[in-house]
């Protein structure tokens, strides 16, 4: 399958600017991450870039690229502006059966991976909609000009998140087939092997029949009022009640002040604090569920920073790269959260 992933603007073209964000800087770094994940995962897949730097191209150019190469599926990728919030995607007017049809699998996907306002799928005659020859989508990733949107737009996490949820729309719309012979499932996308001296962050369990421990992480999460799905799956909805459940604890025990939104955006990691042996509690609990949702077992989810927990956090540390201590820093923390 060949993929045309065009990076909105550029060169003398920033798009919308504010806050410090730039869309052109935006869309060029989320689409050279959804091209590395996408080779990297998935078998008989060829990706190109309308632009790979900073440069200018008019949008019949970027029309004219992709249709030359016979693209089986053209993705615009853009920021918004004009004082709203949130996520959106658009298909060509016209809405013909194929992009309708894949606009309805990858639009919740990103959506999914992003945890931001829902504005919709949409239609509009834009330029490169209309003038590629294949299925095509362009989407709408926050707003520049939204203080809190930007603020998420300059976390590298995030964008890596919304990276991550293209290429899970992308992978299940059309059924790739990961590396090593795996049919792509809705559920997310698999690490590659870790290159030596870098940094990897492993991947939540999946189940299709149920875990009882991820039901019982479930069942602790809605303790705290919130109202997810106890199905024993470990998805995104469960990774970010647990953010949420992390938000409300720093509030609660030092006073951080942070919205309990689900988003490990840079307000909540910057107000992380240091777990270690010996502590008790629900922060420990949240590093317990984590470390067993990323498959590194640390005995029973009780509480109680112990032997087992401190073991299973420096096979964590060990396996993703970090500085083997034991201690669940700020870095230790964004690994478990990534």
């Amino acid at each position: 399958m060949k993929f045309f992933l065009d990076p909105g603007h550029g060169g003398r073209d920033p798009g919308a600017v504010a806050n410090g964000v730039q869309e052109k800087d935006i869309a060029l770094s989320v689409a050279l991450a959804i091209k590395k994940f996408l080779e990297e995962n998935f078998d008989n897949v060829e990706v190109k870039l309308s632009r790979e730097d900073d440069r200018f191209l008019s949008l019949s150019e970027r029309a004219r690229l992709a249709n030359a190469w016979g693209a089986d599926y053209f993705v615009s990728i853009h920021c918004n502006a004009g004082g709203g919030t949130g996520f959106e995607t658009f298909i060509h007017d016209s809405r013909s059966t194929k992009s309708v049809a894949y606009q309805n699998v990858v639009h919740p996907a990103i959506l999914d991976k992003m945890g931001v306002r829902d504005r919709g799928k949409k239609a509009a005659n834009f330029a490169v909609l209309r003038l590629t020859n294949m299925p095509a989508i362009l989407t709408e990733n926050l707003f520049v000009d939204n203080a809190r949107d930007a603020a998420l737009l300059k976390d590298p996490a995030f964008l890596q998140q919304v990276a991550r949820g293209h290429v899970e729309g992308i992978a299940k719309a059309f059924g790739l087939k990961r590396k090593g012979g795996a049919t792509s499932k809705p559920t997310g996308i698999q690490p590659s092997k870790p290159a030596a001296n870098k940094t990897t962050t492993s991947q939540p369990k999946q189940s299709k029949s149920g875990d009882q421990v991820v039901r019982a992480i479930q069942e602790f999460i809605n303790t705290y009022g919130f109202n997810i799905a106890v199905d024993g799956i470990a998805g995104p909805q469960t990774m970010r009640g647990l953010v949420r459940v992390l938000q409300t604890e720093l509030n609660k025990q030092f006073g951080r002040g942070l919205v309990v939104d689900g988003i490990f955006g840079p307000r909540t990691r910057a107000a992380l604090v240091n777990v270690r042996a010996g502590a008790r509690g629900n922060l420990t609990r949240v590093l317990q569920a984590l470390l067993y949702i990323r498959g590194f077992n640390p005995g029973q989810i009780d509480s109680i920073f112990g032997g087992k927990t401190e073991s299973a956090v420096r096979k964590f540390q060990r396996d993703n790269g970090l500085t083997v201590d034991g201690i669940v820093g700020p870095k230790t923390w964004a690994a478990l959260l990534g």
